[in-house]
């Protein structure tokens, strides 16, 4: 829901920056967005994929695995937000 929401702005924006890339046939033809969604967005924890689900990462399983718990809390809240007319960052 979150990237189809956040579709034409390319970035899930909370306390947070989640880049959204577009999805493609096979999984390894994402490698060339998502390096460049990872050069552009170096603090993010992960990368949503346009209309498929999220990539997600941390320095070993345990952070990833928390990572993930966060992201899905403030995805969840960001569409609760958007789809009520709220702004997710104070300056939209």
């Amino acid at each position: 829901m979150a990237t189809l929401l956040w579709e034409k702005e390319k970035v899930f924006r909370i306390s947070h920056q989640v880049p959204i890339i577009d999805s493609t046939p096979n999984e390894e033809d994402l490698k060339d967005s998502l390096k460049v969604a990872i050069e552009k967005y170096p603090k993010a924890a992960g990368i949503l994929v346009l209309r498929h689900g999220i990539y997600v990462w941390g320095d070993d399983w345990q952070k990833a695995k928390t990572q993930t718990e966060c992201l899905d809390y403030l995805l969840e809240i960001g569409v609760k937000m958007k789809l009520a007319g709220l702004p997710t960052v104070l300056d939209e």
